[in-house]
């Protein structure tokens, strides 16, 4: 099975202009060429009618039928689908997501709780609301716990 991803407007653009350029690359172009040399040639010297630009396009179309359906080779390009998965394969990829999903949502509850709400009514430490560590942001008490640590080493 093969899988094309689209990813937002920017994807979708990328997508419309390839096919665009696609289309005009082996349909348009090959049509005009053909037209030109039709009108050129065949109504110059044998008085055929003109063509228009879809009457070319289509007289491209006959021309690559033809090839196809009178080539023994056929087209040079096939489409071929993969092969499809057993069981086994298929059991094993479906516990691997869900284990990866069980992952995500535990490594978002675990950066959840992480998070220590302090209220205080100070404007500082409103800004400092949330921290990622329950060690505390007042000055003072880190002086005292860096005195307290002295005091302990030389005792």
């Amino acid at each position: 099975m093969k899988i094309l991803q689209i990813d937002g407007i920017k994807g979708l653009v990328t997508a419309v202009f390839m096919g665009i350029c696609l289309f005009a690359g082996f349909v348009l172009f090959p049509g005009m060429v053909a037209m030109h040399f039709w009108n050129r040639y065949l109504v110059n010297l044998y008085m055929f009618p003109q063509l228009s630009l879809f009457q070319g396009v289509l007289l491209w179309g006959i021309v690559v039928v033809s090839y196809c359906i009178l080539s023994k080779s056929g087209l040079a390009v096939s489409f071929k689908s993969t092969p499809e998965l057993s069981e086994e394969e298929l059991e094993s990829i479906i516990k691997s997501a869900k284990i990866s999903s069980n992952m995500r949502i535990m490594n978002k509850i675990m950066s959840k709780a992480d998070k220590v709400e302090i209220h205080k009514n100070s404007k500082e430490d409103k800004e400092s609301s949330y921290v990622s560590s329950p060690i505390s942001l007042n000055k003072t008490d880190s002086v005292e716990k860096i005195e307290d640590e002295k005091v302990s080493n030389i005792k």
